[in-house]
C-alpha cells in the first residue's frame, strides 16, 4: 500500500486499474479490503482508489475524537495530491458520512451505500456512549458481538468466513481509535441541505437493521428533491458481502445514470 500524510494523519491507500476514478470509503470497523468482492468488476475501466480511513486498517489516529470532517479533509488532500478533481465516491455506512463531508470540500458524485444523512437521534447518541464503555472494558467481546449483527440473519452462515475475517481485522484497531471514531459519528451533524445536491444517490439493503429502509424513505421525503435510489432484496447492512453481484449491478445503474 501507498502512504500519504496530512496534518498528522497518515493515510494508507491502494490504487487499482485505470480510467475515471472511483473512490471507495469503507465503514466503521472495516478497512479497504472490504471492497475486494466489488473492485474486480471495475478495474478494467476505472481507477479504483481504496483508502484506509483514519482509525481503521493501517491508518492510525491519536486524537480523542476523530471528527468526520477531519477524515474528509484528509481524503480531500489525498485527492488533490493525486490530481483527482472529479470522481465517483462510494461510501459504505460511516464512509458515506465521510463522503457527505467531502462534498463540502470538493464536488463529486456520491453513492451512499447502507448509509444515511441525518444526525444521531438522542437515543442513538446514548447507544454510542454505551458502546464506548463496552469497548473500554472488553474490545474483543464488543467486536465479536457487533459485526455479525450487521448482516441479515439469513445471510450469516453463507458469510461466515467474511464475518470471521472482519472480526479479526477489527480486533487489530486500538480501542482508543474505535472510541475516537465512535465519538466522531456521535457528534456529526445532519446533512439535509446536501441531499439537494444533484449528484447524490443511494443503495440500501431491504433488511438493513442499522439503517432502516422505512426510516430512510421517510427522511428522503424531507430532502426536497428526488434522490436516485436502489434497494437490494434479502440484504442487510453489509451489501458488498451479502449480495456482491446485486451491489455491483446497483452501482452500475447509478454510474450509467
Amino acid at each position: 500500500m501507498k502512504t500519504f500524510s496530512f496534518e498528522g494523519i497518515t493515510l494508507h491507500y491502494d490504487i487499482k486499474g485505470t480510467g475515471p476514478t472511483l473512490v471507495f470509503l469503507h465503514g466503521f470497523l472495516e478497512d479497504h479490503t472490504m471492497w475486494s468482492s466489488i473492485t474486480p468488476a471495475y478495474q478494467e475501466n476505472y481507477r479504483c482508489l481504496l483508502i484506509d480511513l483514519p482509525c481503521h486498517g493501517k491508518s492510525r489516529y491519536e486524537k480523542e475524537i476523530c471528527h468526520l470532517s477531519a477524515m474528509a479533509q484528509s481524503v480531500a488532500a489525498l485527492l488533490t495530491d493525486l490530481n483527482i478533481d472529479s470522481a465517483t465516491v462510494i461510501g459504505h455506512s460511516m464512509g458515506g458520512y465521510v463522503g457527505l463531508e467531502l462534498l463540502k470540500l470538493q464536488k463529486h458524485h456520491l453513492i451512499l451505500l447502507n448509509s444515511n444523512f441525518w444526525e444521531d437521534p438522542p437515543e442513538k447518541k446514548k447507544d454510542r456512549d454505551r458502546l464506548i464503555k463496552v469497548v473500554e472494558k472488553n474490545k474483543s467481546r464488543f467486536v465479536e458481538q457487533a459485526i455479525p449483527g450487521l448482516f441479515a440473519e439469513q445471510n450469516r452462515e453463507a458469510c461466515k468466513a467474511d464475518i470471521e475475517r472482519l472480526i479479526e481485522g477489527a480486533k487489530q484497531i486500538p480501542s482508543t481509535e474505535i472510541i475516537a471514531a465512535t465519538k466522531g459519528m456521535r457528534d456529526r451533524s445532519a446533512n439535509y441541505e446536501l441531499m439537494r445536491h444533484e449528484h447524490i444517490s443511494i443503495i440500501q439493503g431491504e433488511s438493513d437493521t442499522v439503517v432502516s429502509s422505512n426510516l430512510l424513505i421517510s427522511e428522503l421525503s424531507h430532502a426536497g428533491s428526488p434522490i436516485p435510489f436502489r434497494s437490494i432484496p434479502d440484504c442487510g447492512h453489509m451489501s458488498c458481502f451479502e449480495k456482491p453481484q446485486a451491489t455491483i449491478e446497483a452501482i452500475n445503474q447509478l454510474l450509467i445514470g
